[in-house]
């Protein structure tokens, strides 16, 4: 009975481990941004399959209080902490804008001076979370998080909890790894420091979600013990803000090659930086959706007193 037991114990340990490096990829893949700039046609069709997937996977939860009945309210983070996007979305609105001038302008002056303003807006540091504090790099997940793994490891057999401690163990620091590649992208990106701020000041509260959907949908995932539990409903929103946030990033990075390129030429054609900037701003839009209305209009109204 020993040497069978020992046997089942390190079968474990390589479950775990393949599920670990398995978990560790896909969490890879949640912050990995490309840069290259390609065509914009030939991009983002698994992205985009991927946000439905996302969406449709949280399109069954919502947060409600104690004293009113169920309603969809966001995840919520103090107005400040969006005043970074905001000025963000600013910037973007005002180059569209600059853009759609230099389309129908024939002036070939006015055109480089439209040029440079754009040079002055996505070339040129903005300082987009100027005012902000600093956020230190976390050294532990959200305690949710972690209370979702300490009720598994109480759930499971004698068997089961080594790899299960070994899972969660490999997870933290694949999470801890991320965190510190994160901080150094925004180092070197403006408007992903500005938009990783908003969603680093998100607050969680695992005790105001509820399932909800049709009575049938309901009934189906309690009866199948599906319903997701809390960990996995953080990790899809903030999945899906991390979806969007790569697709503005992704156009903003093509628009400014577009522009660098444009300022070389002896005629500058604005079709397709307009195209790309149009992309950043309906990107950006999605993003603000997935933000209480009122926060994001209060944010926008400070921003666009600034200046």
């Amino acid at each position: 009975m020993g040497v069978v037991r020992d046997r089942l114990i390190l079968i474990m340990i390589c479950l775990a481990i393949r599920w670990f490096l398995i978990i560790a990829s896909i969490s890879a893949s949640s912050y990995y941004h490309v840069s290259a700039y390609v065509p914009m046609k030939s991009r983002a069709s698994n992205r985009r399959s991927a946000i439905n997937e996302i969406v449709s996977s949280t399109a069954a939860l919502l947060i409600c209080t104690k004293t009113r009945a169920a309603r969809a309210v966001a995840p919520f983070a103090p107005v400040d902490a969006l005043l970074p996007a905001a000025r963000v979305k600013i910037v973007i609105d005002r180059s569209v804008d600059i853009a759609s001038n230099l389309v129908a302008e024939e002036d070939a002056d006015a055109r480089i001076g439209m040029l440079h303003d754009l040079e002055s807006l996505l070339l040129k540091p903005q300082n987009f979370n100027r005012g902000a504090a600093p956020i230190d790099v976390p050294q532990r997940p959200a305690k949710s998080y972690l209370n979702a793994y300490a009720e598994y490891r109480n759930r499971a057999s004698v068997l089961e909890k080594p790899g299960a401690m070994l899972v969660q163990n490999g997870e933290i620091d694949a999470w801890r790894r991320l965190k510190r590649q994160e901080r150094a992208r925004e180092e070197a990106d403006e408007v992903r420091a500005a938009l990783n701020y908003y969603t680093s000041n998100l607050n969680f509260n695992p005790d105001r979600f509820v399932l909800t959907g049709t009575k049938e949908e309901r009934s189906k995932l309690i009866r199948e013990n599906s319903v997701p539990d809390i960990k996995t409903v953080i990790a899809s929103d903030m999945g899906l803000r991390y979806l969007l946030r790569n697709d503005i990033l992704t156009a903003c990075d093509d628009a400014r090659a577009e522009l660098r390129y444009q300022m070389k030429q002896s005629t500058a054609d604005g079709r397709d930086l307009l195209e790309l900037l149009l992309s950043a701003q309906k990107a950006l839009k999605k993003w603000f959706d997935l933000i209480d209305e009122k926060d994001a209009l209060v944010a926008m109204d400070i921003v666009s007193q600034e200046t």
